[in-house]
């Protein structure tokens, strides 16, 4: 079972990083121009379109890694319909909260 949940925690942490890369494409469509340039991380200058198709790759990496660890989905078949598998401590929480209200109905 340990092996199971650190497969799910490392694919929560690769979509978890698919999303973040998500917003800060969002966040770069809605404050810059198109002819804006930024500076990269190499010193380059580079368009808002070219930074954008950069991490569209990187996205697409992360793709391949999900891919790659879950040998394109067929590795992890009902990894995350476990009632115990936790997401985040406030999913924990409701859980908690959910059990204990049960508890006190019986």
């Amino acid at each position: 079972m340990l092996v199971v949940m650190s497969i799910a925690k490392d694919i929560n942490n690769r979509l978890d990083d698919i999303l973040a890369i998500r917003a800060e494409i969002r966040r770069m469509q809605a404050e810059l121009s198109d002819d804006q340039t930024l500076l990269s991380q190499t010193g380059e200058r580079m368009t808002k379109g070219e930074v954008i198709e950069f991490v569209e790759q990187t996205i697409n990496t992360i793709k391949k890694d999900l891919n790659k660890i879950t040998n394109n989905g067929e590795n992890v078949k009902e990894i995350f319909t476990n009632k115990f598998y936790v997401n985040d401590l406030m999913q924990d929480r409701e859980i908690r909260l959910q059990d204990d209200q049960a508890g006190l109905q019986k």
